[in-house]
């Protein structure tokens, strides 16, 4: 999982700012039972069956086991339904319009946000490709301009009120190794936490992690180099945020690095954190940002907080 710096000069450096420096390789490993769910098994309509689990038990538990169990209750807001009749919760009453709009993204089957978002990131990936090409065979950068001017997190971009680049490079790729990378750790750690939090707060910790992770990159960047020009992209921060928030929930949960070594997921979490800090206080000169890592790495944490603490 990385995030890309890039410079915003593209047509003297050829494309020269694709890296591959930090591959993680992450797998999720649960047991034989509870491989391949459904990405839909918290269906609309459909209230959690929650069970008390034993003591002696709990480090037994897989992860699904664990969903179910009582300590799946300090990711939620008590008294909120995720069925198509309304919400309990405040803001407006349970028939409020917010309320109402959460029913209805809620409704959604699960699997299409999770495929969505995978859709998402390949369509952006193919327009940079083709706005490059365009530049090779025609002379004519205005596509490429232009990817560069809404799908990279930068000083610039948002110093021309471009402030929608926040969100849209999360899911900019230009590089397909960048890509696989991203989406590999995507697919193993993304379907659980869809399953704990539900659409709405699944997109909410996406998007809210994705919008910390590029203003902690442009803010790091723009205080360490302050007169160069450039910007980042990828999703990898807000894959970040999901990684640790699932490390939060189950932090003994067993994730496989480059899908061969077991480390417990806190472990995993903790030893990116120590890293990326490291590489964003001493640049190595690589082209990753690691500053947008930390964001989306803390985003995450604070998000489990939140909801632990039913601020939302």
């Amino acid at each position: 999982m990385t995030r890309a710096l890039l410079s915003l000069s593209p047509f003297s450096c050829a494309r020269t700012y694709h890296r591959t420096v930090f591959h993680t390789g992450l797998q999720l490993r649960m047991p034989s039972s509870a491989r391949n769910p459904p990405l839909y098994c918290n269906a609309p309509g459909r209230p959690f069956n929650v069970f008390q689990a034993q003591a002696a038990n709990a480090r037994k538990q897989s992860v699904w086991q664990f969903v179910a169990s009582s300590m799946f209750r300090a990711t939620h807001r008590s008294g909120i339904s995720r069925g198509r009749s309304g919400w309990s919760g405040g803001g407006g009453g349970p028939q409020g319009p917010w309320q109402r709009l959460r029913a209805r993204i809620n409704a959604i089957p699960t699997k299409y946000v999770f495929w969505g978002i995978l859709g998402l990131n390949g369509l952006v990936f193919a327009s940079w490709n083709l706005a490059w090409a365009k530049y090779q065979s025609t002379g004519d950068s205005s596509s490429y301009v232009w990817m560069l001017q809404n799908f990279v997190a930068s000083a610039d971009n948002l110093k021309n009120g471009r402030w929608w680049t926040v969100v849209t490079c999360c899911f900019s790729h230009e590089n397909i190794t960048h890509l696989l990378f991203n989406g590999f750790a995507y697919y193993f750690t993304a379907p659980v936490v869809l399953s704990l939090l539900g659409n709405v707060g699944f997109l909410g910790l996406y998007l809210g992690s994705g919008i910390v992770s590029s203003v902690a990159a442009v803010a790091w960047r723009y205080y360490t180099n302050p007169h160069v020009r450039g910007g980042s992209h990828g999703a990898s921060g807000a894959i970040y945020a999901v990684t640790s928030f699932f490390a939060c929930v189950a932090p003994n949960a067993t994730f496989a690095l480059f899908g061969v070594f077991p480390l417990p997921a806190w472990a995993f979490v903790t030893g990116i954190f120590l890293w990326d800090g490291y590489n964003a206080i001493v640049p190595s000169g690589g082209r990753t940002d690691h500053a947008g890592h930390i964001g989306g790495l803390l985003s995450g944490i604070g998000y489990f907080i939140a909801k632990r603490l039913r601020i939302f």
